[in-house]
């Protein structure tokens, strides 16, 4: 008998490939060149830079023509997996044109450089493909949204408590802490959003980082690279390398924060000792000796990568001081760090709206844990000042008074007698009945009055969905917008290319 695990008999569903790469990280599997990557991108780039050179009377249309057939070739070459990159030649764009060269000779081959660097295209690559992760990093955020908006709706009405200092606080609903992931998770889609904006900008042209004497047309290439321009300083773009990748390593690092919170919290609501939610099988381990175990193993990696998202960050961070003008050697690390990061987390929103989407609630139990340990007593304080008009600070040192003197007779929430002593010791004539007292700590009767923007109650948590749902229809319709552009861009090159051909 093969055996494929050391555990998993007591599982009616294992894990996923998907997830099992999540959870794996290297221990099983190696990590592709980085420059490997960027093999379309620089393809990309470079038949952009030789029509321009073409448009510009650098280079004779036939001369463009055959250097472009020669980079479609490489093109196909790469997609059969039949190109590879020479480690010897040092970088993607060496390799690249040291095919051409072997292809056309130098004579013409060696043309293709004229007016650029290898400093701006590693720029320019790096923005092409970062630009790309960026959609996806949207999109997988969107879905996350969803499923937890879908959840929220199902569960708002779910009363929990609310905690703080890890310790049972007030009452809320479960639908209502979906929907505290969800905005959280909304701020990092519009970070993602903001970089793009902010960087979308086009360095090809910037040369070794103080331009070239060749007349190149900078807003004709951006066009065809579905950028919004040129950069504005060719120096700036080169010295600042590292710029586009720190700030897409602080969203990433930011998103794995609220991914690890949430996360964290599920982990804690799923053991016996909360006991109100259960991982889906798929979702959790074995051991390979303890054959009762369910370890929540996905929500324990969120931790982890975030951790190293942090890591990568502040090196990201680090490596961009003290920078002298022009080009800087150290900053081709940065790639090395944010295509790892990348790695990392890209999976990290999906492996998360699958856990939240098959989660299974312990209504009961939460009902249960809002009834106890007095989480009804803010409640209590705040009736105290509506309908026996204390102050607030004086109506808090009756209802402190009142817990105390419950705890000791053995109530779990505010008693009649323990709060008739709270008032006898403050001195206090209150007309109050017991009915009334139990009635206002109810977390079914105080969750009514939570009805201020935000709170949890049904019709707040409808505005709130309604909201989200909006704010994600306005992202996708913009991702959707920046997609068509990219394809735009690149139909217009194959065109361009098709007509010099004639």
């Amino acid at each position: 008998m093969e055996v494929k695990k050391l555990w998993g008999g007591r599982f009616e569903e294992m894990p996923s490939e998907g997830m099992v790469a999540f959870l794996s990280g290297r221990d099983v599997r190696g990590v592709p060149p980085c420059d490997q990557r960027l093999v379309p991108y620089d393809l990309w780039g470079t038949r952009a830079h030789v029509l321009m050179l073409c448009r510009q009377a650098i280079l004779k249309p036939g001369e463009g023509r055959r250097i472009l057939q020669a980079l479609r070739e490489i093109e196909r070459n790469f997609e059969r997996g039949l190109f590879f990159l020479d480690p010897s030649k040092e970088d993607v764009h060496s390799n690249i044109e040291s095919e051409l060269i072997k292809k056309l000779g130098v004579d013409l081959g060696g043309k293709v450089h004229t007016g650029r660097s290898r400093n701006d295209q590693v720029a320019l690559d790096m923005r092409l493909y970062l630009r790309d992760r960026v959609l996806e990093y949207i999109e997988k955020l969107s879905d996350l949204i969803a499923a937890l908006l879908q959840r929220a709706r199902k569960e708002s009405s779910t009363l929990m408590p609310g905690y703080t200092h890890h310790q049972r606080a007030t009452v809320t609903t479960f639908g209502h802490l979906l929907l505290s992931f969800a905005e959280s998770l909304d701020r990092d889609r519009d970070r993602f959003m903001d970089w793009f904006h902010r960087f979308n900008r086009n360095p090809l042209g910037a040369a070794a980082g103080y331009g070239t004497s060749f007349p190149l047309d900078r807003e004709w290439t951006s066009k065809l690279l579905a950028f919004d321009g040129p950069t504005m300083n060719v120096t700036d773009a080169i010295t600042q390398r590292w710029e586009p990748e720190a700030e897409l390593g602080y969203a990433i690092a930011v998103m794995m924060n609220h991914l690890s919170s949430q996360a964290q919290t599920l982990i804690l609501l799923s053991t016996e000792e909360f006991n109100m939610v259960r991982l889906h099988d798929r979702h959790c381990s074995g051991s390979s000796m303890m054959p009762q175990k369910r370890n929540p193993d996905p929500l324990e990696v969120f931790k982890a990568k975030t951790a190293f998202a942090h890591g990568i960050l502040l090196s990201l961070l680090s490596v961009g001081k003290c920078l002298f003008m022009g080009y800087n050697r150290e900053t081709q690390w940065t790639k090395y760090w944010i295509m790892d990061l990348i790695d990392e987390t890209t999976l990290s929103p999906s492996i998360m709206a699958d856990i939240v989407r098959t989660l299974q609630v312990n209504h009961a139990r939460m009902l249960e844990a809002a009834r106890t340990e007095f989480v009804g007593a803010t409640f209590l304080m705040e009736w105290l000042v509506r309908s026996g008009g204390l102050s607030l600070r004086k109506a808090k040192m009756v209802v402190e008074r009142a817990v105390k003197y419950s705890e000791q007779g053995g109530a779990n929430q505010v008693s009649w007698e323990g709060l008739r002593k709270g008032m006898e010791e403050m001195g206090l004539r209150l007309p109050l009945r017991a009915d009334e007292v139990a009635k206002v700590q109810d977390p079914k009767e105080a969750l009514h009055h939570l009805d201020a923007i935000g709170a949890p109650s049904e019709r707040r948590i409808g505005e709130a969905i309604r909201s989200l749902r909006e704010r994600s229809r306005f992202a996708l319709k913009w991702k959707t917008r920046e997609e068509k552009r990219i394809l735009k861009a690149k139909k217009q090159l194959d065109r361009l290319e098709a007509k010099l051909r004639v």
